[in-house]
């Protein structure tokens, strides 16, 4: 293939017979050359447009103004912004056809006061009139409704109004600013509305979350003759799925059906969405395999989304390896998503995986993914990696500087939590009210009293964020579980909004842990005037009489929860051992290994001078010595290499008991121990724990 040189492009052969090129002549057709463009524009072929340029330079018809405004209008819509402004100062004649496209371009590469700025010069400067498709453009670009509204104004003036597309433009430009009333106005006085106006205005309704309005409105567009296009309908299925409107969205498919729409990309990523929230996750699956090869990202995320959503977090990553095993291109949200499924597992060897495969796929500097793997990291035990993750992120922001503090907070590190609290201030990332509750949450796990008060007024003082109920329930626990119950019972009298049981219940641990029946009955009570079935409440009091010495009181507390119908949730404990999830319940036997667990475990009992094991009624001390947890790292112990960390993850809070267990079998196997509950993580080592005795 021959190449010939041309300025800064090359040419060829094969290209000179594809463009109807005729030699003789040197002239190219310029109807051609214009739809070209247009192609290059729309696809965004960026290199394709610029061997068109050369063209049009070799040939002469760079001086066709049809063929200046469609080049200029190419590198506008591929991004080439400096390139459209080179030609537009070139051009020896503009018209307002040439400047539209300017200033469509600086619009749709979000230079919004470039566009503004260029509007001004263009009736200035240049002295060209502006049309209504210039006002249409404009009022995309306003980056705030007052703008908007002086813009809206001038064109009423001009009587532009009545032009659908004006009149769409308003229409859009007040729903994006969520001023839906003044959206209704304009809707009502539209002279004329097209399935862009009927789809703009559902979409607002969408936004608002008034769902119920915007299926009316996509009734009354069926009903007014005008035929709903692939976005419609997908709004409209969005709104079913969002009310859980499970029949309509049901209608809504065998519409979509009947139309012809199920072939539609998004619509059938909708129906995905729809059947999704309704908890119907065989028909998502179903519909997903109808889509083939149609399906796209979304599609795919849409059924991994409703099956780690619904529990199914096995199924979703099965679902995300078949993605990839169906060359589908990933996102972000893939990413983030897969990974969030790993750490509901939780599998840090699956972590792991993902983790190559996000690296691979060049994933690993988006500021979201990073904070997805921060955070599963950290979910799985294993803080170390977390930290090399954040440390490796350039430019962090503040979502992943508070997957960072929540993960030091959970660990129990208070100080690194604060320390990095402060350098994410130091570097001008405004702390949200997400920070301040992990931090202040850190404080409170290890006693830090005076840093987490410093830190609750500073949230409101220093940075206008209003408290919310879980920074009040941080804040009880601060203060209760430091023994301050006086003071904490001050805080919850004087708080703005009616104490609730997530506020009581950080009150009523700390009752426990300090030995205060008669305010932990109290704060019971409360519990259980919000939440009547709260079984932890029960159990916390009987332990709380027996230990009182009542207990008469403690047996009637478990013959209270047994008249009512309340059940304590039964303790589970899992651990990941060579890639698959081995799950323990209280005095399991139904484990194959049950035998050698049980055996590890006696062996390891008769090594501990166990003094705290209480007995209560049925409640004998066979039972207790077999928790979950204990079972769990025993199986770890006979199944992990020597040396490995254990790993384990249970439903339920950790017992004093099963604690004290754990510092004596860490001490004596020489082994870490890494433990979750449903509240905190517990690292064990050589006798010791992270938490200081102190959770």
């Amino acid at each position: 293939m021959v190449m010939e040189s041309n300025g800064n492009f090359d040419v060829t052969d094969e290209f000179l017979g594809e463009s109807r090129f005729d030699r003789a002549s040197n002239h190219m057709d310029e109807e051609y050359v214009i739809e070209q463009l247009k192609y290059c524009s729309s696809e965004g072929c960026f290199e394709l447009g610029k061997l068109y340029h050369a063209f049009i330079i070799k040939t002469g018809i760079w001086f066709d103004k049809f063929v200046a405004t469609a080049l200029l209008n190419m590198y506008a819509k591929c991004g080439e912004m400096a390139s459209a402004e080179m030609i537009f100062g070139s051009l020896s004649y503009v018209d307002v056809a040439s400047c539209n496209s300017m200033i469509s371009g600086y619009v749709s590469n979000g230079m919004e006061s470039e566009a503004f700025a260029f509007f001004v010069k263009m009736g200035d400067i240049l002295d060209i009139v502006s049309n209504h498709y210039t006002y249409s453009i404009l009022l995309s670009a306003c980056e705030s409704v007052q703008v908007g509204q002086q813009l809206h104004a001038h064109i009423v003036k001009l009587e532009f109004m009545s032009l659908t597309v004006v009149g769409n433009s308003a229409l859009t430009m007040y729903i994006n600013f969520g001023m839906i009333e003044e959206a209704e106005n304009l809707f009502e006085g539209l002279a004329s509305k097209n399935f862009i106006s009927w789809t703009a205005y559902i979409s607002g309704f969408y936004r608002q979350k008034a769902f119920d309005k915007a299926l009316t409105q996509f009734c009354l567009m069926r009903k007014n003759n005008t035929e709903p296009n692939e976005y419609t309908y997908s709004v409209a299925l969005s709104c079913a799925a969002s009310a859980a409107y499970h029949d309509y969205g049901c209608a809504l498919h065998a519409q979509a059906i009947k139309n012809g729409m199920i072939s539609k990309v998004f619509v059938g990523t909708a129906i995905i969405e729809m059947y999704s929230k309704c908890a119907e996750l065989g028909n998502a699956g179903k519909q997903l395999k109808e889509m083939g090869r149609v399906a796209s990202c979304a599609s795919w995320n849409a059924v991994i989304t409703s099956l780690v959503h619904n529990g199914e977090v096995g199924s979703g990553l099965e679902m995300f390896r078949k993605m990839l095993n169906n060359d589908i291109a990933c996102d972000e949200y893939t990413c983030s998503l897969t990974l969030r499924a790993c750490s509901l597992l939780p599998s840090l060897a699956i972590c792991r995986q993902v983790h190559s495969w996000v690296v691979k796929g060049k994933f690993g500097a988006n500021l979201h993914v990073a904070s997805s793997l921060i955070e599963t990291y950290a979910q799985c035990g294993n803080l170390e990696d977390a930290e090399k993750v954040f440390c490796q992120t350039f430019e962090p922001d503040d979502v992943t500087f508070n997957s960072m503090v929540k993960a030091y907070s959970q660990y129990g590190n208070p100080i690194k939590a604060i320390f990095l609290f402060e350098k994410m201030v130091e570097k001008g990332i405004l702390p949200t009210s997400f920070t301040f509750l992990a931090v202040i949450s850190a404080c409170s796990h290890c006693g830090l009293v005076q840093q987490g008060k410093e830190l609750f007024e500073s949230m409101t003082r220093d940075y206008r964020i209003p408290p919310e109920e879980n920074h009040y329930s941080c804040m009880v626990d601060l203060l209760s579980r430091s023994g301050q119950l006086e003071d904490a019972l001050e805080f919850i009298n004087q708080l703005p909004i009616e104490p609730n049981a997530p506020i009581w219940r950080p009150f009523l641990a700390g009752c426990r842990f300090h030995g205060c029946l008669e305010m932990a009955e109290m704060a019971a009570s409360r519990i259980l005037e919000h939440d009547p079935g709260d079984a932890s409440v029960y159990v916390t009091l009987s332990n709380m009489y027996v230990e009182a010495g009542k207990v008469r009181d403690a047996l009637n507390q478990r013959e209270l929860m047994k008249s009512k119908s309340v059940q304590k949730e039964p303790g589970c404990s899992w651990l990941e051992v060579n890639a698959k999830i081995h799950t323990f319940f209280s005095g399991d036997a139904r484990h194959i290994d049950t035998p050698k667990v049980y055996s590890r475990l006696d062996n390891l009992m008769q090594k501990i001078e166990n003094k705290t094991t209480r007995e209560l009624g049925k409640v004998t001390k066979e039972k207790c010595l077999f928790h979950s947890e204990r079972l769990a790292v025993c199986f770890g112990l006979l199944n992990l290499p020597k040396g490995t960390t254990i790993r384990v993850f249970k439903n339920i809070r950790i017992c004093l008991d099963c604690h004290t267990t754990m510092k004596h079998i860490s001490k004596i196997t020489n082994r870490e121990i890494i433990i979750r509950d449903n509240y905190r993580f517990h690292h064990f080592k050589q006798g010791c724990c992270s938490c200081g005795d102190f959770w």
